[in-house]
């Protein structure tokens, strides 16, 4: 556990430095209007050669030579990564086809990994990592549903694409959000709670484990949230502590008392109905169940409540 904890963090770290990079290709500013997001993504990989793609290396902090073309390409990829997320989905999805059907052309078959397959997993590293800055379901989904969609791929070479992209469907931010059966709460389901609301409540779902000292920590940084506080106080939201692992009895005591707790009895990891990466996660909801925020860490749900 410890080994992972610290591979992901070295993994984090080195996307800092890469985000940067970007912060310092667009002009020294993280702001970039839709439609000059849109015109770079259109025009970046305009006479690029697409073979590099074969050389790009998975982990970017283990090299030594920072004038490598593996380290110049992922910079580069850097730069387009964090540029697509704010450009408009008719944008990005126009984008990202031309440049997997370009890569796919050059380098997308062959003994694996071959340039493609090495972009795909770029994208997840990017978009699908833990804290990573680059965080945005949605754009993966796009790298996601191109593979899934190639007619030269096997099936069976599409199923971890497939489990992906089935698991980031589900909750989406903007769709209903599934049911959940409560255990050793006041109400049933997530529904029941949904429908116990105000009409100007939401609800924060914060999923975590019992055992987590992590968890721990993150419910006592909502709990002194000024912010989620004042917004309880004013009737504005409404949360749902949801135990996945251990003992709910361990942690009762620790959790304000104006908050609702149940356990899921496994139900989550399980089913996998909600897309849990790491404990504490948190959602919000709105009281009709639409998601409005979807697998966050506390620091990001802070800042959710914030804007």
């Amino acid at each position: 556990m410890d080994n992972g904890v610290s591979n992901m963090r070295k993994l984090v770290e080195s996307k800092v430095i890469l985000f940067a990079s970007a912060i310092l290709l667009l002009g020294g500013s993280a702001m970039y209007g839709q439609a000059r997001a849109d015109a770079y993504v259109r025009n970046c990989w305009d006479g690029f050669d697409y073979s590099l793609f074969t050389g790009l290396d998975k982990n970017l902090s283990d090299q030594s030579d920072t004038l490598s073309e593996a380290y110049r390409l992922e910079r580069k990829l850097a730069g387009y990564f964090w540029v697509l997320r704010m450009a408009s989905d008719s944008g990005a999805q126009v984008s990202v086809r031309n440049l997997l059907d370009s890569v796919a052309v050059y380098c997308g078959s062959g003994e694996y990994p071959t340039g493609y397959d090495k972009l795909l997993e770029a994208a997840e590293r990017y978009f699908y990592t833990p804290g990573s800055p680059y965080f945005s379901e949605e754009r993966l989904l796009l790298f996601l549903e191109h593979k899934i969609g190639r007619t030269d791929i096997a099936e069976v070479e599409k199923s971890r694409e497939k489990y992906l992209a089935a698991l980031i469907k589900r909750n989406m931010v903007g769709s209903m959000a599934e049911n959940l059966a409560l255990k050793g709460g006041r109400k049933s389901s997530l529904y029941d709670v949904l429908g116990s609301l105000t009409e100007r409540q939401s609800l924060m779902l914060v999923f975590f484990s019992a055992e987590c000292g992590t968890c721990i920590d993150g419910i006592t940084r909502l709990k002194y949230s000024p912010v989620l506080k004042k917004q309880i106080q004013e009737g504005e939201m409404a949360v749902l502590a949801v135990c996945v692992e251990g003992k709910l009895s361990h942690v009762k005591s620790v959790l304000p008392g104006d908050w609702m707790v149940a356990s899921d009895g496994g139900a989550v990891y399980q089913d996998q109905t909600y897309s849990i990466r790491n404990t504490p996660s948190v959602y919000v909801l709105e009281r009709s169940g639409v998601v409005l925020l979807k697998d966050a860490d506390v620091s990001s749900a802070i800042d959710f409540l914030l804007e």
